[in-house]
């Protein structure tokens, strides 16, 4: 059983203040709510066995090279689009609705792939989350970990992102219900954006940068869906038929 002590949440805004945190003592929560952890979520709810992420295209094209492709789904996404020779992007929209069951999906995208892969050094898991699974992101942090958590914002490019910003801000929230306090400004901002907004949050998101970048309504809309599904990814270290070793995420 969980002892009941006081543990500590964090936020770090961007993959460019990783650095400052150490992440030996921590559980780290990924996420990249547009679009990201949010495509992997509903890769895994349709019945996909694990999500590899790659943080290089060079290493989605090598991988798409060398495995099966009826074991396996190849996405890769920069700037927003598809890569091309690639059949999926990193659009949840995209996934939904499709059987992929018995097989794994290799994706790279510009943010949230490389978020992950800095996140190597958690000494106590690596969780991803989204709007969609954020319930039972939580209650797994809770209650099957005693540490620590940093929850890790993808962000644009380096630059902060209030979709972001605002799922940190709800797992903060919803953490302090678990004995969790919280002590650093980026935690505390992240809350306070949070409560000012979660009466509406699309209406929080529709002048964003990354809708007036990109302009993808019905992508942005699914992405702000809070609990449809309950599964959790959650990090495993992959050995695959051909001996290669990578990160995967599986669904508990």
């Amino acid at each position: 059983m969980l002892s009941e002590k006081t543990r500590k949440v964090d936020v770090c805004l961007s993959p460019l203040m990783i650095d400052l945190f150490d992440l030996k003592e921590k559980t780290v929560v990924v996420i990249d709510v547009f679009r990201a952890t949010t495509a992997m979520c509903v890769f895994l709810k349709h019945h996909g066995d694990k999500v590899i992420p790659v943080s290089s295209l060079d290493q989605a094209e090598f991988l798409k090279k060398k495995l099966d492709n009826n074991k396996y789904t190849f996405a890769a996404e920069r700037n927003g689009k598809i890569v091309e020779s690639f059949d999926f992007g990193n659009s949840p929209v995209s996934y939904d609705g499709k059987n992929f069951r018995n097989k794994s999906l290799v994706i790279t995208t510009t943010n949230g792939t490389k978020a992950i892969e800095k996140s190597k050094k958690a000494g106590h898991g690596v969780l991803i989350a989204s709007f969609l699974n954020v319930g039972s992101v939580v209650r797994s942090l809770a209650k099957n970990f005693n540490n620590d958590v940093l929850v890790f914002c993808s962000g644009w490019k380096g630059r902060f992102c209030i979709e972001d910003t605002l799922l940190a801000g709800m797992i903060v929230n919803k953490l302090l219900d678990y004995n969790f306090k919280y002590e650093s400004d980026s935690a505390a901002m992240s809350f306070n954006i949070y409560e000012s907004n979660k009466l509406n949050l699309m209406s929080a998101v529709e002048k964003s940068a990354y809708m007036n970048r990109l302009n993808l309504v019905n992508d942005i809309r699914y992405c702000m869906q809070i609990d449809t599904m309950s599964l959790v990814p959650s990090w495993k270290n992959l050995k695959f038929e051909d001996k290669f070793d990578f990160y995967g995420f599986l669904a508990v």
